[in-house]
């Protein structure tokens, strides 16, 4: 009987030269892209933006190769227990087959015994079924039943002329098998060969990078810490191209947001005691401000107007309220104002994070409340105008080991006196999380050039213009 369980071992080589072959298939489309772009691309065009180039590689790499090995680590353990689990199922279901009843030989009637067990497919079964192979000890004949007990009646063979059932024989000689097939209906002789020698038998071709590119891209648990890092990076780098096009995008809501006055809850106090003197209102006092999540504030004062009703006391203040805050940071809350025989009271909300402004100046543009005209949105140009990024989270994002250092130089005086002065220089490196972090093969012509080449360093002195101008328009020479 065969056995289908095998040991770890086997199941994970079986998934991890399966996780080798789909990044192989990764990597094969994405070096081929950029090689091709490379033949394509005027060199001063690649030489100039090589960082971008770089980028754009890596991005493809990520998604194309490292995410493949990074999926099939996290399914690695539960797919090979699964395999596991489904050959020792069907070993026990093996192990478990008999025939209700026990058979006899029909040629000399003696108890006939088990001498193999298979899965074999089935005519009109989607899974395979369990064949039993019985042999008499008597006679030595030999039938074949599957296990509900149904006589297997072998392959069908058709004449490929005429469709006739056909006769099989065979012959071996000299490790030699000779089939033929005649047709019992228009004669038709098909025959085949099998040589079975060694001599004859080619060799499987050996991988030899089977086992490097198994260590590439069978991650362990630091290469899918690498791969959670970068992959919250490349999020951050996305939020911060997608802020930048929003601020374009809605132009008008960041312009509005700019001229918002954030008040001080001072300035706050101040602001109400005009306006509620002013609209007959006294004792204006404000609570202890709520701090969590957001900033709230209570405050309270007396209608001065003896004649005034409740309804239109309410009324007037919630108008004078909002009409003060229309152009600030702050609202009053939802739940309006409260009176009770000429005391009343409100709750206010203070804006303070640019996310919380926007929501407050849009609904606010919305209700056409809003007293400032922002800006119209611009309509691209050509060139499309550029996002405005964070310039300091891009300096995050993209760089590493920034240095400001410097180079000799001179100047020339108007008097003609030449000074010696110093051009200052930026330099760095990629940031490492940016990089492709699945080590290349050693001379791998398959990968572009000028991936193999890039050291990820800019700032390079040699490239700094030998001869510049400063601000005041003199001439700079680098010494």
């Amino acid at each position: 009987m065969h056995l289908h369980l095998k040991e770890r071992k086997y199941y994970e080589e079986r998934y991890d030269d399966a996780t080798v072959e789909k990044c192989r298939s990764g990597e094969r489309i994405v070096n081929k892209t950029f090689t091709e772009m490379e033949k394509k691309l005027p060199k001063k065009e690649l030489t100039d933006k090589l960082p971008g180039w770089y980028l754009q590689y890596s991005l493809y790499y990520f998604w194309f190769v490292e995410s493949a090995a990074a999926a099939r680590a996290e399914g690695r353990d539960a797919t090979i227990a699964k395999w596991m689990q489904e050959d020792e199922t069907k070993d026990q279901k093996l192990a478990a087959a008999h025939i209700s009843g026990g058979t006899y030989c029909r040629t000399c009637g003696k108890d006939m015994r088990i001498i193999s067990k298979d899965y074999m497919r089935r005519e009109g079964r989607k899974d395979d079924d369990i064949l039993i192979m019985f042999e008499c000890h008597n006679c030595n004949k030999r039938q074949a039943l599957w296990q509900d007990g149904t006589e297997w009646e072998g392959a069908k063979h058709e004449c490929e002329k005429c469709g006739g059932k056909t006769t099989s024989k065979y012959t071996k000689k000299n490790n030699i098998i000779t089939w033929t097939e005649t047709c019992e209906k228009c004669g038709h002789v098909k025959t085949d060969t099998l040589d079975l020698s060694d001599s004859k038998k080619e060799p499987e071709p050996v991988d030899p990078y089977l086992e490097l590119d198994r260590r590439r891209f069978v991650f362990d648990s630091g290469m899918m810490f690498k791969y959670d890092q970068k992959l919250k990076h490349l999020a951050r780098m996305a939020k911060l191209h997608a802020t930048a096009a929003d601020k374009v995008e809605h132009v008008d809501v960041f312009d509005a947001i700019k001229q918002i006055k954030k008040l001080k809850i001072a300035q706050l106090k101040e602001l109400f005691e005009s306006v509620f003197t002013k609209n007959g209102y006294s004792d204006f006092k404000l609570g202890d401000p709520q701090i969590g999540r957001e900033v709230s504030l209570d405050f309270s004062c007396l209608d001065t107007k003896d004649d005034r009703e409740e309804y239109q006391s309410k009324k007037t203040l919630h108008k004078a309220i909002e009409k003060a805050l229309i152009d600030t940071n702050w609202r009053l809350m939802s739940a309006g104002v409260s009176y009770r025989l000429g005391y009343l009271t409100a709750s206010l909300r203070a804006y303070e994070s640019e996310e919380e402004l926007r929501k407050l100046v849009e609904q606010r543009m919305k209700s056409g409340k809003f007293p400032i005209q922002p800006a119209e949105p611009k309509e691209p140009q050509e060139p499309a105008r550029k996002p405005g990024l964070d310039m300091r989270e891009s300096v995050q994002v993209y760089f590493d080991k920034l240095t400001l250092g410097s180079v000799p130089a001179e100047i020339t005086l108007k008097s003609g006196k030449v000074k010696p002065t110093s051009l200052p220089v930026l330099s760095g490196e990629m940031n490492p999380l940016l990089r492709v972090f699945i080590p290349m093969r050693d001379n791998d012509d398959s990968v572009p050039k000028f991936i193999r080449n890039y050291d990820f360093k800019f700032g390079d002195d040699t490239k700094i213009p030998k001869v510049q101008k400063d601000s005041r328009g003199r001439k700079i020479r680098l010494k």
